[in-house]
């Protein structure tokens, strides 16, 4: 199994329903054939002129056993009328045993990025002018979470490059009308198709035309409760051999007021 990917950061949106700043906490349970594979956690704080959101993904169950790892992500950026603009994209984790780090500063041209180990033998390396022009993966999906929260199905009309420092990926997404969430009974959200085509920073003993091929899926999208901020709320995307990755929220809620000294 691929470490966590576009279509695994796809449940990492969240998009602010005003202009006031606005955190929310959210945490999802991802499943292959009905197994739990992955659990993600997610804190945002996301206002008139900026945001930040941080992600913890972590295997679990039988996936730790077979590729463990545990990998936490932070993108911080503006928030204009025109959209969102990424400044810079943090993450760091183990993996098979050994610590990545991936710095970008997405506001230089092209991005600057800092990479530990530099480079990884078993992948081949993005160069930086490619991936001028791409997000993040947390900021690809805030501004899909945006579009949707104010345009509805239209808004699920996106195309983007996303680059995470290693990897370098074309994310479509077109609309599918609405329907019923199967893991929230009596919530209607919007639907969108999503294609994921990587690029760049394929690994190196896999066979290319197969790396190539696009993944396929479809995203669910709505506010999990009155009040909240739309985000995923299901994602049901093809992984490889594996078959069907769904990632389903399982609760979200704004954040626990700190507890007073005494």
């Amino acid at each position: 199994m691929r470490p966590p990917t576009a279509a695994a950061a796809l449940l990492l949106a969240l998009v602010p329903a005003a202009h006031a700043a606005e955190t929310i906490e959210a945490h999802y349970v991802a499943r292959v054939a009905g197994l739990r594979v992955m659990t993600i956690d997610v804190h945002a704080t996301i206002g008139a002129e900026t945001y930040r959101i941080s992600a913890r993904a972590r295997s679990t169950g039988l996936a730790a056993l077979a590729s463990r790892f545990d990998q936490t992500a932070t993108a911080e950026g503006a928030v204009t009328d025109a959209g969102v603009r990424p400044l810079r994209f943090r993450a760091e984790g183990a993996w098979q045993g050994e610590t990545r780090r991936v710095d970008l500063v997405l506001a230089e041209t092209p991005p600057r990025v800092a990479l530990d180990p530099p480079e990884v033998p078993e992948r081949e390396p993005v160069p930086p002018t490619l991936a001028q022009g791409g997000v993040d993966t947390l900021t690809a999906l805030l501004a899909v979470s945006r579009q949707v929260s104010r345009l509805g199905t239209r808004g699920c009309d996106l195309d983007v490059t996303v680059f995470d420092g290693r990897r370098l990926k074309r994310i479509t997404l077109t609309p599918a009308g609405e329907g019923r969430v199967a893991s929230h009974p009596g919530v209607t959200a919007v639907r969108c198709h999503v294609e994921g085509r990587q690029l760049a920073g394929f690994w190196r003993d896999w066979d290319r035309a197969e790396a190539e091929r696009p993944q396929a899926g479809m995203v669910w999208i709505a506010a999990p409760f009155e009040g909240a901020p739309a985000l995923p709320l299901r994602l049901e995307m093809g992984i490889d051999w594996l078959g069907t990755l769904v990632v389903t929220l399982d609760h979200a809620r704004p954040p626990a007021p700190p507890t007073a000294a005494r």
